[in-house]
């Protein structure tokens, strides 16, 4: 179904459903609805052998290097193992807890993203491994590919909350022993204030051949800054405080924000990373069915 024809439900009317587990589940479906091609078959496909080119074979699958030693052409044949390891890494530092006036708070937009990815997973009976991060690793789920998994990730998450500052690195350093497999590691974040420490962690995963994905989420009210007024903003994670008159600085911000976001995927596009920016006023099924489709065009 063309993206233009699929209705999705207004974020906003997730604030009344008290149930992670109903919102992530209409999520996924909606997103299965929209989108009916897997984004994640062949990802864990393996080098078989070679065989002659015959016509009608794909041209992508012919391997060049041969081509350019032999003058013969040859594709490569794959197997695939029988399942995907996925692993969600979701921030739940301060700053994800900021309200919106006109959608979903980061924190809640990033919970239903974060359990409808799972639900999509286990779902194609793949396995799904789970962690919380702000100042250290919160929560913990090791992979498994039973659907009690999804059950169990929204427990954790309807009972924690987003509070202290951000520390990726720790993190990752303590959950790299639990992944034995090559996974497909999915980070869900605001990724503010964590610039070097960024770059550090995408470093770490993909020197242990991890492929990575993405997922930023911001408010509406981080990229357009519609304060006018003399406004008073609070660090959330320091409890610092700054008053001004917002419109005076309101071009200076636009600015920063281009080059941030324009430097975040310099750094993503530089590592191979697959991102994708959320708004969170956005519905959460219309951004995963949108991101579902981009990534598929890769395959």
């Amino acid at each position: 179904m063309p993206l233009n024809q699929k209705k999705f439900l207004d974020p906003k009317l997730f604030a009344q459903v008290k149930s992670l587990y109903l919102a992530a589940r209409y999520v996924a479906e909606g997103a299965i609805g929209g989108y009916h091609k897997s984004p994640y078959v062949g990802y864990n496909a393996e080098f078989s052998h070679h065989r002659e080119y015959q016509p009608g074979d794909e041209i992508r699958h012919i391997d060049w290097k041969r081509y350019g030693k032999s003058g013969k052409y040859y594709v490569k044949q794959y197997e695939e193992s029988s399942s995907l390891n996925g692993f969600l890494m979701l921030d739940q530092s301060a700053s994800m807890a900021a309200q919106s006036k006109s959608s979903l708070s980061k924190e809640r937009y990033s919970q239903v993203l974060c359990c409808a990815i799972a639900y999509l997973l286990l779902n194609q009976r793949d396995g799904v491994g789970f962690l919380s991060f702000a100042e250290k690793m919160r929560n913990f789920l090791p992979i498994s590919s039973r659907m009690t998994q999804f059950g169990q990730l929204v427990n954790f998450l309807e009972e924690s909350k987003s509070f202290g500052q951000t520390s990726l690195i720790d993190s990752i350093k303590a959950t790299l022993p639990n992944l034995k497999k090559k996974c497909l590691i999915i980070m869900i974040s605001d990724f503010l204030d964590l610039e070097d420490e960024l770059i550090e962690a995408i470093k770490i995963l993909r020197f242990h051949k991890h492929e990575l994905v993405a997922f930023h989420v911001l408010s509406p009210e981080e990229l357009t800054f519609p304060f006018e007024d003399f406004s008073t903003f609070v660090d959330l994670e320091t409890g610092n405080t700054l008053s001004l008159e917002a419109r005076s600085i309101k071009s200076n911000y636009e600015k920063s924000l281009e080059i941030y976001l324009k430097e975040i995927r310099s750094v993503m596009h530089k590592y191979s990373v697959d991102y994708q920016l959320f708004d969170t006023s956005i519905p959460i099924e219309k951004a995963l069915v949108h991101f579902l489709y981009k990534r598929s065009r890769y395959l």
